[in-house]
């Protein structure tokens, strides 16, 4: 959340969806369809944007699916390798099966791909291969990367009139009983449906705007399950007659959404290598350096965290959104918190509470495999170079910290220049992403900066 954030999160690592009991197999799917709960599956993806896209299939040829794959025609997916490479494969992840709770009568179950190439290889130009990448760079230096996610969204009413206006003039963390808070517990148990977790679910400080937090995972997980979150939203929104939208800012004059990245680093051991009872602030020299590596990186690591024009209207514009390349236990300028561990240092189950690093400049119009992966790839920089984070900024209360302070890009354009020349972005992405990325990015920017508004019409008319 942009304005103050949940409190620090104390739990340690969730379970994986295996840990759980959640991982389903080829046969407990076909469970699901011989027993008529599933008449049809959707294969679904996402593309380089973070769309999420899907293929229906009948229950005929469900069992075939999951078993090999299933063949599309990959040609116009964004971020496709070439225009001629049209034959891809989507392979089920079963981690990820489902059925979906809001459709009972057709029988409808839902799974996340993987995009392989006709040789069975990972598709590079795939999101979740990215992300599997960066995965394994860390488990090669000994690092597995697990992910609380807090995603925030609106929810407007359509009016007769055309007008869109926010679903409620509820605010922080009200407890008014209206329509969110009832969409909240339906997405809520929808989710769990859907064997995705869910932590807490409250109202933020703009009407209409809400917030969902996850557990502690595996970053693949949480990559997963914000997807999840933004599918369960829509679907439920939508089914109550409302318009939601992960825009980051939808309403001039009220806080913007955000996609806070809550980030735990921990050795094969199952160790959190980010603490350090020690210091001053608790941080290991393995934290300090992964910093350092995020703040080096941010501000080409922005076109991937912030990757709309809009995402910019929610920088650096007040409300508690960040603006100011640094890191800080309470300072709302900050890209990058580190929430205060709390004493006496352990959670009421016993386990140590973990450092966690709160990445505070994504926002939810991202793709969510790329955010977590271009996060790590800066963050394994850092310690790779064995840098190490400067001193935290301070509180003010008004205007930016004192002394010399980077700031984050002001517009996508910023964000693209940086992009172009950073080498540890583009590796992370890799290149048929990071080159698809920049150009779709920068078609967005330059038809943008072509448009008259009506501010600008109205202002401007009679002026001279």
């Amino acid at each position: 959340m942009d304005a103050r954030g949940s409190g620090d999160i104390l739990s340690g690592p969730s379970q994986s969806s295996s840990e759980r009991g959640h991982s389903s197999t080829v046969a407990d799917a076909l469970r699901d369809v011989t027993s008529g709960r599933c008449q049809f599956v959707e294969l679904q993806f996402t593309d380089v944007s973070g769309a999420l896209k899907g293929v229906v299939v009948p229950s005929s040829q469900i069992a075939d699916a999951l078993t090999y794959g299933h063949w599309f025609d990959g040609s116009s997916l964004e971020g496709g390798a070439r225009t001629t490479e049209t034959d891809l494969l989507l392979w089920p992840d079963l981690r990820t099966w489902s059925l979906v709770p809001w459709v009972q009568a057709e029988g409808m179950a839902r799974v996340l791909c993987d995009i392989r190439t006709p040789d069975g290889d990972p598709f590079p130009a795939d999101p979740r291969a990215v992300l599997a990448r960066a995965i394994a760079d860390a488990g090669d230096l000994g690092f597995e990367l697990f992910v609380a996610p807090e995603l925030e969204f609106f929810l407007f009413q359509s009016m007769s009139d055309g007008r869109r206006l926010p679903a409620d003039r509820a605010g922080y963390f009200d407890l008014a009983s209206d329509t969110g808070v009832r969409v909240r517990e339906e997405i809520v148990r929808y989710l769990n449906a859907m064997n995705v977790a869910v932590d807490a679910s409250h109202h933020e400080i703009a009407p209409g705007q809400h917030e969902i937090d996850l557990p502690l995972m595996p970053a693949a997980l949480a990559a997963d399950a914000i997807v999840a979150v933004k599918y369960a939203v829509k679907a439920v929104a939508r089914r109550r007659g409302l318009a939601p939208t992960f825009m980051p800012k939808p309403l001039a004059g009220v806080a913007g959404s955000g996609l806070h990245l809550h980030q735990v680093l921990r050795s094969a051991d199952g160790a959190d290598v980010f603490s350090d009872p020690l210091d001053e602030h608790g941080l290991s020299v393995t934290a300090r350096a992964y910093i350092a590596g995020q703040l080096g990186h941010a501000r080409a690591a922005c076109a991937v965290l912030a990757p709309q024009v809009n995402s910019y209207k929610r920088l650096g514009r007040g409300f508690d959104a960040p603006s100011v390349i640094g890191w800080s236990q309470r300072a709302s300028q900050a890209m990058i918190r580190v929430p205060r561990p709390g004493l006496p240092g352990r959670s009421p189950d016993g386990r140590v509470r973990p450092i966690r690093v709160e990445l505070r400049c994504a926002d939810p119009s991202c793709n969510p495999y790329l955010a977590i992966a271009v996060a790590l790839g800066a963050g394994l920089d850092g310690i790779r170079q064995g840098l190490s984070a400067p001193e935290p900024l301070g509180i003010v209360e008004h205007g930016m910290p004192a002394g010399n302070v980077d700031m984050l890009p002001v517009s996508l354009g910023e964000a693209l220049t940086e992009l172009a020349w950073d080498g540890v972005v583009r590796d992370t992405l890799g290149s048929q992403v990071h080159d698809r990325l920049l150009t779709a990015s920068e078609q967005e920017w330059q038809t943008y900066k072509s448009q008259v508004t009506e501010w600008e019409f109205g202002r401007a008319f009679d002026a001279s």
